[in-house]
């Protein structure tokens, strides 16, 4: 038997830190609020939480365009994640 879905228990935002498509997707959440002061080191981190249920279509904000978790992305899904947020971004600071 070939499972290849991720477990309901797994982050979908689990990302990779060398990936510059995923730090910028976790700039962006800090630039569209989704974020929280690190336990340990105090400084303003992206809110994975709030990443995982976007990406899992779950969040009260709207979903992404692309439903799976970010290591099972490629670069053009990856990109499609980004405009979604660079979008949802604008639209959010535009209406300050």
């Amino acid at each position: 038997m070939n499972n290849t879905k991720t477990a309901p228990y797994v982050l979908w935002s689990f990302y990779d830190k060398i990936n510059v498509q995923h730090r910028y997707i976790l700039s962006l959440c800090i630039q569209y609020g989704w974020s929280k002061l690190h336990k340990v080191t105090g400084q303003e981190v992206a809110d994975l939480g709030a990443l995982d249920k976007w990406l899992r279509g779950t969040h009260k904000s709207g979903q992404s365009p692309i439903k799976k978790p970010l290591q099972d992305m490629d670069h053009k899904e990856l990109s499609k994640v980004i405009s979604a947020l660079e979008s949802m971004t604008l639209k959010k600071h535009s209406n300050a």
